[in-house]
């Protein structure tokens, strides 16, 4: 069994994705595939951790969002599930009112809904580049520090990702052991420590961008 950890930057921290809603963790919008020519395209952060998970169930799976050079999460997959799983009226009643519900599933076909109406708007291409990410990242074992996230140390930075792209790191690789030892001396899994800096209730903006 190995150890993985799949980093990204964020532009924008409003509780929406990720969602910490009842001290659950989820990625369920944002960080999908995209649309290029017309084709949908599966590059998606959330896909590529989907499709490590089905090739080693085994592994632990870890996820670090940076924020302004902040750790502003860190959590452990502890479940992937379909988009479609997740947006499925009992599942939404299992797990209770969340701010990333944007959807709802119709007749096997995700739409979005009247939720937040100015995140993803309805029509707006962002739909399909969500709905491109096929799954939802799950975690009851993580660390949001939101407003209250640390300082990444310049060390720690150098190896991880410096624009819009995602990074992985396997137990034993010296990058890893770089921020393997951040995260020991930072990270402990309480849940939702801070608030989001831009909560969405306060803002007409939000998402992706």
């Amino acid at each position: 069994m190995k150890t993985v950890i799949f980093s990204y930057r964020l532009v924008s921290d409003t509780g929406f994705a990720p969602c910490i809603d009842n001290n659950t963790f989820s990625l369920a919008c944002c960080k999908g595939g995209q649309v290029r020519k017309g084709k949908n395209v599966f590059t998606g952060l959330r896909f590529q951790i989907a499709k490590y998970k089905e090739q080693y169930p085994h592994d632990d799976i870890y996820v670090l969002g940076i924020y302004k050079n902040k750790l502003l999460y860190y959590a452990r997959v502890t479940d992937v599930i379909t988009m479609l799983d997740y947006y499925s009226d009992i599942n939404k009643i299992m797990f209770g009112k969340r701010t990333d519900h944007i959807y709802d599933l119709k007749n096997g076909v995700l739409e979005r809904n009247k939720f937040l109406p100015h995140i993803h708007p309805k029509g707006d291409l962002q739909n399909e580049r969500d709905k491109n990410g096929v799954y939802v990242i799950i975690s009851n074992q993580f660390s949001y520090f939101g407003t209250s996230a640390p300082l990444i140390p310049k060390n720690v930075l150098d190896v991880l990702p410096q624009f819009r792209e995602n990074k992985k790191y396997f137990t034993n690789e010296s990058a890893f052991n770089i921020v393997n030892d951040f995260i020991q001396k930072s990270v402990y899994y309480n849940g939702v420590v801070g608030k989001p800096h831009q909560p969405l209730k306060a803002s007409k903006s939000g998402g992706c961008r």
